[in-house]
């Protein structure tokens, strides 16, 4: 099967997960990549991920010249989404189509498709300067969120409660989306009513903010139903910027009036409402008086850590359920964990000062009974870039842990923070 996309950290994860199983799809500029040089060559297939036809030039002339076949595509980031839907329609594989992928980039477009088909989500505009941006946020009684219309994360996510957070917001807007005009998430995009194009570098979403606990969930759309893989909770982290979290729960702590029904019934007609019928999903969404209101939807599992989390929690893989499910393989049905509600986190370490990681050593953390994992992703000699210039590269690693009843993961995250020795200049 075909991996397109994907980080070299993945790359590598998943290859000696699934040896000998899996053909990448790399885009160029990892090639040479360090991570990657113990992989075979046979299983790298390398090209410029923006020229869809040379991509596709280059996949058939070498499963021809192997004499391989593929059995199913994967996709584990947003950017390559729209790659691998074409590769699929070509080669004549099962992939969710283009055009409900770009409504699902499309931030607002998803929300006004959802709230035409009657789908809980809060209701934005597309704003292009601030006097749009404020006449909304009259409207939606000071209390509105900024985000891109496009992206992915917390990148350039702004919640807003007077008019001075919105003139900082929309200045920093102005600012940053240009500079991302490189980035394959920020490129141009046909709007897919009127065919006009989408300029996710000139304009952003202005949404209203809703209250409420916030969770994630995988899910598979097949044969008309619906089957959840794993759900967890977030916990939204108060010192860092708006919408980064500080913390993945496993399995999460739903609130009461909660109903598990009524999130299957809104999942089922969020993702059909933008024209899947088929798929593996990944779903975020914040309970309003026990009801998913749906931020966003994207054909492709849940990133981050989650895998991992769930793994140490269950001794399910999550990632191997997805690479199963687009081969054509079924899940088996989905059983909830004999677990407490929050009996596992996993707690995001972030860098506080750019520069250059001089040391980094969490072997007092390791060495904790709770602690199941732990895993760096930067090293010594890697750069620290912080936010509004980059949001991803901050990130130290990750830590997962078995929590005891009741247990303050605030306090949990102070106390792997001291015990981390790390310096950045």
């Amino acid at each position: 099967m075909a991996v397109i996309g994907t980080t070299p950290d993945y790359i590598l994860k998943l290859h000696y997960q699934h040896p000998g199983e899996i053909l990448f799809f790399v885009d160029s500029r990892f090639k040479g990549h360090a991570l990657l040089e113990g992989i075979p060559s046979s299983a790298l297939l390398f090209a410029d991920q923006s020229n869809f036809d040379l991509v596709y030039e280059n996949a058939t002339s070498y499963l021809l010249t192997e004499s391989l076949s593929l059995k199913g595509i994967a996709c584990f980031d947003c950017e390559s989404l729209l790659l691998a839907s074409y590769l699929a329609s070509r080669l004549g594989l099962q992939f969710p189509s283009s055009q409900s992928i770009a409504l699902a980039r499309n931030k607002f477009e998803s929300k006004k498709i959802w709230h035409s088909k009657g789908v809980s989500s809060p209701s934005a505009i597309v704003a292009r300067d601030l006097g749009e941006t404020l006449n909304f946020f009259q409207l939606h009684q000071k209390n509105i969120v900024l985000k891109p219309i496009s992206g992915s994360g917390s990148e350039l996510l702004f919640h807003c409660r007077t008019e001075e957070e919105v003139i900082r917001a929309v200045s920093l807007m102005e600012e940053e989306l240009p500079r991302r005009r490189t980035n394959s998430l920020f490129q141009l995009f046909s709007d897919t009513f009127d065919g006009s194009r989408v300029d996710p570098c000139g304009a952003w979403v202005a949404e209203e903010f809703i209250p409420g606990p916030e969770f994630s969930c995988d899910f598979t759309v097949h044969g008309g139903g619906i089957q959840l893989i794993r759900e967890t909770g977030k916990i939204r982290a108060v010192d860092y910027p708006f919408g980064s979290v500080l913390a993945y729960t496993f399995p999460p702590r739903y609130p009461e009036g909660f109903s598990m029904e009524m999130l299957k019934r809104t999942l089922t007609k969020s993702a059909g409402s933008l024209g899947f019928d088929w798929g593996y999903f990944m779903a975020d969404y914040i309970l309003r008086d026990g009801s998913p209101v749906i931020l966003e939807l994207t054909p492709r599992p849940g990133g981050d850590s989650i895998p991992d989390l769930v793994k140490a929690a269950t001794g399910h893989d999550v990632l191997k359920k997805y690479l199963d499910f687009v081969r054509g393989k079924l899940p088996s049905s989905h059983e909830e964990p004999p677990l407490a509600p929050e009996s596992y986190a996993s707690i995001n370490l972030f860098a506080r000062t750019e520069g250059r990681v001089i040391q980094i050593d969490g072997s007092r953390i390791s060495s904790l009974p709770s602690v199941k994992k732990l895993v760096f992703k930067k090293s010594v000699g890697d750069r620290v870039i912080l936010p509004p210039k980059d949001y991803d590269n901050r990130f130290l690693g990750y830590c997962i842990v078995a929590l005891e009843p009741s247990a303050d993961i605030p306090s949990e995250v102070q106390t792997l923070e001291s015990l981390l020795s790390v310096s950045i200049n």
